[in-house]
């Protein structure tokens, strides 16, 4: 059985800078106009906010994200569906897991931009979808007949119009720039505390997702190297799998969670020493 428990030693990573590797800087991926625009209407939907429960200490919750390593892990996966394990989904593992015999649990979403409705035209009436206020209108219109609740980025610079909406009744998730950092905070909050991870790898191993997304096709890529050995990763995998670092180090001790697959996080964990980029030869 895969060892929980990265809670109890959660990695100590030092993160070096070598010249002449220029600094990476990872930002939102829409305007930040956009973003505020969609909070505001959204907002205004009348839906049920995701709000803390108490914990379910031993629960076991699978949470499907979109890594290479989904493709070879996924047997696994579907064992422990079968098994009546809840399998949670984000973006386009929901539709991986679909159309292989998996009926997701529940669904999340952060990014805001439009074209993220398509991963979720076909919905059905067992899953929770679970949408960012952040996300596009559009996102929110697919899912209407659905089972859905919204939830709130912690760090946001639009505190003011939640205010204005709920007055102090909300809840923000924090978390990380990334849907799998965001979903792990937004599930215990829900009062999960064991989680097993499919397709968290922060790498490309041939394919940058087990699934075609065009939209990450042709990004660049730099070499990053963890205990000797090499990942190649795009800027956000690489500002991924620090982040992951970082919030494991500071609310690691609120859950358990294993990481399936051989993809650099996993390697992260059983190896906590070195993340560094791979310094250029000239």
């Amino acid at each position: 059985m895969l060892k929980m428990g990265v809670s109890s030693e959660p990695p100590i990573v030092s993160v070096k800078k070598l010249s002449p590797v220029p600094e990476i800087i990872c930002g939102v991926n829409e305007d930040k106009e956009k973003i505020r625009d969609n909070i505001e209407k959204n907002i205004k939907l009348g839906l049920p906010q995701v709000r803390p429960h108490e914990t379910q200490w031993d629960k076991i919750i699978c949470l499907a994200l979109g890594g290479p390593t989904l493709k070879d892990t996924f047997p696994d996966l579907l064992e422990k569906s079968k098994d009546g394990v809840p399998v949670v989904t984000v973006n386009g593992s929901y539709k991986y897991c679909m159309e292989r015999g998996i009926r997701p649990s529940a669904f999340v979403m952060l990014d805001s931009r439009e074209f993220n409705h398509r991963f979720i035209h076909d919905t059905h009436d067992d899953c929770k979808y679970f949408i960012s206020s952040q996300c596009h209108p559009s996102v929110f219109n697919v899912v209407k007949n659905n089972k859905v609740w919204i939830w709130h980025c912690a760090g946001d610079e639009n505190f003011d119009l939640l205010k204005k909406q709920y007055g102090e009744d909300y809840f923000p998730v924090m978390g990380g720039a990334t849907v799998a950092l965001r979903a792990v905070h937004l599930l215990r909050m829900l009062g999960f505390h064991k989680f097993e991870l499919f397709g968290f790898d922060s790498c490309i191993l041939e394919d940058h997702h087990a699934y075609e997304q065009p939209e990450n096709d042709g990004e660049d890529v730099i070499d990053v190297i963890v205990s000797g050995k090499e990942f190649m990763c795009t800027a956000a995998h690489y500002h991924q799998a620090k982040e992951f670092v970082d919030m494991v180090s500071k609310t690691g001790e609120h859950y358990d969670l294993a990481v399936h697959g051989d993809g650099l996080i996993s390697h992260v964990i059983k190896n906590p020493g070195s993340l560094k980029i791979k310094e250029e030869v000239v």
